[in-house]
């Protein structure tokens, strides 16, 4: 089964205006995109069910491709959408189910069983930054799971510490706009931080510029709550701070695309091997290397 969180398929990116690879589905897949997308389709295919889910370009049919050929696919642009989506899914059927996803749109791999990160050269002209990048997104979406002592926080839905042992649930749940209520010197003493929503430029600011005062634990509920700059992202990491989740992402593969739709390349070995060494992974190229599926 195959969705996607935005439109994939067509010949030309539509935020960049690149090339972009097409979708090729196969006899008895099960696609489901919003319907206006349907006379895109060159393989045949049967309308299986209408769901009540609607994005920019219509509401997302279940289609069953009868003949293969070539798909374009746009499923919800929300995460609530696609979790409704995929539930409906699985009650249907017993398939796998393949979410195509985004550059900026990594807050779906929340909602996976695992993902694949894809590392393109894209990214940047320069190897070593595209390395750069990949490693500070890897570290955050492999966050470590929370330590036992921190449990009760895992269903709150408002900012909670920690101070003394003292347990405390806040009345707000975000910390835009309460950066100064919370990193101030009445909590020198905070022992651990759960923040329910965004992790934000401000606060990691803040706490860069006051870090000496402060030794606390912070949690979050998954690394996709990290929404940084990347210069920010990397001071964070810098910080050494213990930083935990609550929803751990399962990156299951580590995948290279050594060209840029913009006309340059990678040397794919150096790129491989950097890589690699980077984020102490084996790292494939699915277009090249020989796949296991038992690994």
């Amino acid at each position: 089964m195959i969705t996607s969180i935005g439109l994939d398929g067509e010949d030309i990116d539509q935020v960049t205006f690149l090339e972009k690879p097409q979708i090729y589905v196969r006899t008895d897949d099960i696609i489901a995109t919003a319907k206006d997308t349907l006379n895109q389709f060159n393989a045949e295919y049967e309308i299986i069910e209408e769901t009540n889910i609607f994005t920019a370009i219509g509401k997302i049919v279940i289609c069953k491709i009868l003949k293969p050929g070539k798909a374009l696919v746009a499923g919800p642009s929300l995460v609530s959408d696609m979790s409704i989506l995929i539930d409906k899914l699985k009650s249907l059927y017993d398939y796998k189910i393949f979410i195509d996803g985004a550059f900026f749109r990594q807050s779906f791999a929340s909602i996976s069983e695992t993902t694949v990160l894809v590392i393109g050269a894209n990214a940047a002209f320069d190897m070593d930054q595209t390395i750069e990048y990949a490693k500070l997104t890897y570290q955050k979406l492999t966050l470590p799971v929370i330590p036992k002592q921190y449990l009760w926080v895992k269903d709150k839905e408002h900012i909670s510490m920690m101070i003394s042992n003292e347990k405390r649930v806040l009345s707000i749940d975000t910390v835009i706009g309460h950066v100064d209520e919370i990193l101030n010197e009445d909590h020198y003493d905070l022992e651990m931080l759960f923040l329910p929503k965004s992790l934000t430029d401000e606060f990691v600011e803040k706490w860069i510029h006051t870090n000496h005062k402060f030794n606390f634990d912070l949690i979050l509920k998954s690394g996709i709550n990290i929404q940084l700059s990347d210069q920010n992202l990397k001071n964070l990491f810098k910080l050494n701070a213990r930083i935990y989740v609550t929803n751990s992402i399962d990156v299951a593969e580590i995948c290279i695309n050594p060209f840029s739709p913009r006309g340059y390349e990678y040397d794919e070995v150096m790129f491989k091997e950097k890589l690699s060494l980077a984020l102490n992974r084996k790292v494939i190229n699915v277009k090249e290397d020989e796949y296991d599926e038992q690994t």
